[in-house]
């Protein structure tokens, strides 16, 4: 994880500068922001979710040679962005939410985002009309989210719930005069986006089942037990897609599939590569587990038992 660690120290200073500013606002959201922005905080705990949120400005240094003050700026932007989009997305997402606090902070924290970026990107620049463009990318994931089945239809739109994460390679190489390089740039974030959501998918599957909300490892179970839309779906229909139909290493197969779109920046930025393989990887191990499971299971009860004992020990 070099691609996290030799920027360790940076995120450490600017996670500090995120928390100077909420504290600057002298506001009654200030303690509720701060609570916030701590359980985002991957120097204090590993939050595999947020690191290329965090992360991308760095990661863009070779392609776009910026000094690493800037490198800071943006990510310190891309915090606050991340916050208020994160807040909208839990005032669709959870029913009960007071809105009369989500929504106000969610303003805050967006015009902080907003700010940080105005500051190196001047209103009349190419710069905004991307912005613009992300935005409208972001709106339609999330409000399709539940309506649509996004990993059989566009499965795109799953790494959109995130797109506003491509600001920052998009303003950087703008900024250098790098523009040819965006479409590949953009592509590649945009599969690397959709894999950590499919690995987010895998690690969350029973939450999201109980909360009926939408995740790609369940619509494929759906698809290879050939149950319809109507029917609920419950933890043994999932269980039985795992194990008898091999639901998770098709699942692998697919997030490889992208591998061809992410290598194209291979050489500009090659730690978002690096990134992606990580999530894949994740992914390829998850699947090869079960398949040493299901392979346990078929030998006899006794042999799963002892395995499972055998590993348990191994943990103490």
């Amino acid at each position: 994880m070099e691609w996290y660690k030799r920027y360790e120290q940076d995120l450490k200073v600017v996670f500090g500068e995120a928390g100077r500013r909420i504290r600057s606002w002298n506001s009654p959201f200030e303690g509720q922001a701060l609570r916030y922005l701590e359980g985002f905080d991957i120097t204090r705990r590993e939050v595999p979710t947020n690191y290329i949120c965090f992360l991308l400005p760095f990661w863009m240094e070779p392609a776009a040679g910026q000094d690493r003050r800037l490198s800071r700026h943006l990510c310190l932007a891309n915090i606050f962005g991340m916050m208020a989009f994160h807040l909208q997305d839990e005032a669709m997402d959870k029913p009960g939410t007071e809105l009369h606090t989500v929504l106000p902070l969610s303003a805050l924290l967006h015009e902080e985002f907003h700010g940080l970026y105005a500051e190196i990107f001047p209103a009349a620049t190419d710069f905004w009309r991307f912005y613009k463009r992300y935005l409208f990318q972001w709106a339609e994931a999330v409000s399709g989210e539940n309506e649509q089945d996004w990993f059989h239809q566009n499965p795109v739109r799953m790494g959109h719930k995130a797109s506003l994460v491509k600001l920052a390679a998009t303003g950087l190489l703008l900024n250098t005069g790098s523009k040819e390089h965006i479409p590949a740039t953009e592509q590649a974030v945009d599969q690397t986006l959709v894999v950590l959501q499919m690995l987010d998918d895998w690690e969350d599957w029973e939450k999201d089942l109980e909360e009926s909300s939408y995740n790609s490892l369940i619509a494929l179970s759906r698809s290879k037990l050939g149950l319809p839309a109507s029917q609920t779906l419950s933890k043994e229909n999932i269980r039985e897609a795992l194990y008898t139909y091999g639901v998770l290493s098709g699942f692998a197969e697919r997030a490889a599939l992208w591998e061809p779109t992410v290598s194209q920046i291979r050489s500009l930025v090659p730690e978002l590569y690096a990134f992606y393989y990580f999530l894949l990887d994740n992914l390829q191990q998850g699947a090869s587990q079960i398949e040493a499971e299901k392979k346990l299971l078929e030998a006899g009860g006794l042999s799963y038992f002892l395995s499972k004992w055998e590993k348990k020990n191994e943990v103490k």
